[in-house]
């Protein structure tokens, strides 16, 4: 039972972020959107990604269903 219900708040977290991620992508939300920039310079490696909002969003959705609509279904 424990693993099910695992498995539907890992679905639900995936669905979420990949859906706000695809709304920042469609509509050129900039803080939505994923950015990954990764540059080598004499001085060494740089990388970077930015936008974590979708996944804290993600994070967010599957503890409102775990807190409030979990007894519910």
């Amino acid at each position: 039972m424990r693993k099910a219900e695992f498995i539907k708040c890992l679905a639900l977290f995936l669905f979420s972020t990949g859906f706000l991620y695809g709304v920042g992508e469609t509509y050129n939300v900039t803080w939505l959107q994923f950015q990954l920039v990764g540059e080598f310079h004499e001085g060494g490696f740089y990388f970077s990604f930015s936008s974590l909002i979708p996944l804290l969003g993600g994070i967010l959705i599957v503890a409102l269903y775990e807190k409030m609509f979990k007894r519910f279904i």
